[in-house]
């Protein structure tokens, strides 16, 4: 570990650690993984297992083995409580081919990266490919594997255990690598060649900003003058991978995961913001003013007919 560690991968760990802590913790305060992509999580430990293929390495330090036996446990426990604990939110077919086609282009990229970087950057051919090149398609899957999560969020309009501070150290964790490689490429006692880590490192930061971004505007819902819906087509138009996501598969309005966005009334003609989680009580007000809309008109329609026969 000389030389490989510095303040910018050590805070980054211990943000990661933070984020996987958070995300579990929230589960179970909230009683629920609801908003949460299983296929995710899944991709996520596909990471975890190919890229620590050396986790029984007695050359390794103790710092990095618990880091990596945390994250393999960590990432089944997540699935284990999804799958049999919590009631969670069920992908449709269109976070289905988002997955397929992150570990296809995963399984792709993987050998023609590393071959990339055998014959470009380090200009030899070594004889460890069995693990470089599952480490290579760690790295592309990882950078690829919020992907699932994005498409969820975007269709689920409850209370989700998703929440800033696990959005807050994830970004973190992510952004914070970037510095570590530029440290560790300057320091001379240390070896560091791995363009594709610094390539796909800065795509995926790129995705939780966008994810940031979608969390930030899902909380805040536009209440229109027509029934205060919010549809698919209106969130899709804010960011690039919405957009691109929104091209796979079906219309919005064609899936049952989440469903639209609703309000108690008209906002005027720009609206007014609510928060996504105020949803319940505001479906129920919703269903509160029809009531009394219909008692309204059936007064109405009695003194109209008692009217008529007067007259």
């Amino acid at each position: 570990m000389r030389g490989h560690m510095n303040v910018f991968r050590l805070t980054g760990d211990l943000c990661h650690l933070a984020s996987i802590a958070i995300l579990i913790l929230t589960i179970h305060l909230r009683k629920s993984a609801e908003g949460i992509s299983l296929l995710t999580q899944m991709l996520y430990s596909l990471v975890f297992l190919t890229r620590y293929t050396d986790i029984f390495s007695p050359d390794a330090s103790a710092y990095i083995t618990i880091f990596k036996w945390t994250y393999i446990l960590t990432s089944f426990y997540i699935i284990y409580v999804m799958l049999r604990v919590f009631k969670r939110s069920r992908e449709e077919e269109k976070e289905w081919r988002v997955a397929a086609g992150v570990l296809g282009i995963s399984f792709v990229l993987a050998p023609v990266c590393w071959g990339l970087k055998e014959v470009i950057w380090t200009r030899t051919v070594r004889g460890d490919w069995v693990t470089q090149i599952p480490w290579t398609f760690s790295i592309i899957l990882e950078s690829l594997a919020v992907l699932p999560q994005i498409s969820l969020l975007r269709y689920t309009a409850i209370p989700t255990a998703i929440t800033s501070y696990y959005l807050l150290a994830l970004g973190v964790y992510r952004a914070l690598y970037i510095p570590n490689w530029i440290v560790r490429y300057n320091d001379p006692t240390d070896d560091y060649s791995e363009p594709w880590a610094v390539v796909f490192g800065v795509l995926q930061t790129i995705l939780y900003i966008e994810f940031a971004w979608i969390y930030w505007r899902r909380q805040r819902v536009k209440l229109r003058d027509n029934g205060a819906i919010l549809d698919g087509e209106d969130f899709i138009s804010g960011g690039l991978i919405l957009r691109w996501i929104g091209k796979i598969g079906g219309k919005s309005g064609e899936r049952s995961t989440g469903g639209g966005w609703r309000g108690r009334g008209a906002g005027g003609a720009d609206g007014i913001s609510v928060s996504a989680d105020e949803e319940a009580d505001l479906v129920g007000g919703e269903f509160g003013d029809s009531d009394e809309e219909d008692e309204d008109e059936g007064l109405e329609s009695e003194s109209g007919s008692e009217g008529a026969v007067v007259r």
